[in-house]
């Protein structure tokens, strides 16, 4: 998982630096955000709290082109309920609720389009590759981590509607198509012989972003304030199995199953 970490690092770094060696403007911002956050197995569990974070993002323009690079990290104490079963009779279980230490992050990379520009109002489309980092640790000694990753390709429309230098709407709606999930359940967290490793093949996220940005060069700084919202939706099938083991024993075959993911909250940013 750490070198899959590091190598989409390494991608984005390359797709930065290429892009600014032909770039014709340049933009950057940083914001914070705060929101609403479950992720729920139907039937089997759910982990939901409030979550906080911090984001960035940089953009590169080449006439009608554009490059844009976002990262976002989140964070919260959440709340775990759903039950502990048994090792070696996973028949016998018991409702549990407990806290759970949770934090997510996302790097994404877009290149794009203008299908129309005039001046600050454009609707701007295009595509990309990103890549979405889950991790949890339940509190409770019946608990284990998990790391839950996606590499996916976002399919976008970014439309922006001005009414004066000022002031702008904006409105970004994104289809998130899964490539290719990896996770890892933590299970010698809890006795078993080694951790379990599966894959997700299928699956798609939707993202829906808007806001309103102000321009503050009447108030003598160059920048622009930007408030928004947003609405993150996964839905993701069943993953590959994988053999547990308990004292040398067979346990059984175990799997990740169908799960939902969705986030919503509000951002405050500053765009240089």
């Amino acid at each position: 998982m750490r070198i899959l970490n590091f190598l989409w690092i390494r991608f984005c770094c390359v797709a930065i630096f290429c892009a600014i060696s032909y770039a014709q403007e340049f933009g950057f911002g940083v914001n914070v955000s705060g929101g609403y956050y479950k992720y729920s197995e139907p039937q089997v569990m759910n982990i939901s709290g409030a979550m906080y974070g911090v984001g960035g993002y940089a953009y590169m323009a080449q006439q009608r082109f554009r490059h844009q690079i976002h990262a976002n990290y989140f964070g919260g104490i959440t709340r775990y309920d759903g039950s502990e079963c048994g090792i070696t009779n996973a028949t016998l279980c018991t409702p549990l609720q407990s806290t759970s230490q949770d934090s997510y992050y996302t790097l994404e990379y877009r290149f794009g389009s203008f299908m129309y520009q005039d001046s600050e109002t454009f609707v701007y489309t295009g595509f990309g590759l990103g890549f979405w980092d889950l991790d949890n640790a339940i509190s409770a000694s019946s608990g284990y981590a998990r790391e839950q990753s996606y590499v996916y390709m976002p399919l976008f429309i970014h439309m922006q509607y001005a009414f004066s230098h000022r002031i702008a709407l904006y409105g970004i709606f994104t289809y998130q198509q899964l490539l290719r999930g990896y996770n890892t359940s933590h299970f010698q967290d809890i006795g078993f012989d080694r951790n379990l490793y599966f894959t997700q093949n299928r699956g798609y996220g939707v993202r829906l972003d808007i806001g309103v940005r102000r321009n503050l060069d009447e108030y003598g700084y160059s920048g622009i304030i930007v408030f928004g919202a947003y609405l993150q939706y996964w839905n993701i099938a069943d993953s590959s199995a994988d053999s547990a083991y308990y004292n040398g024993r067979f346990i059984g075959v175990y799997y990740e199953p169908h799960n939902i993911t969705q986030a919503v909250g509000m951002s405050i940013g500053y765009e240089f």
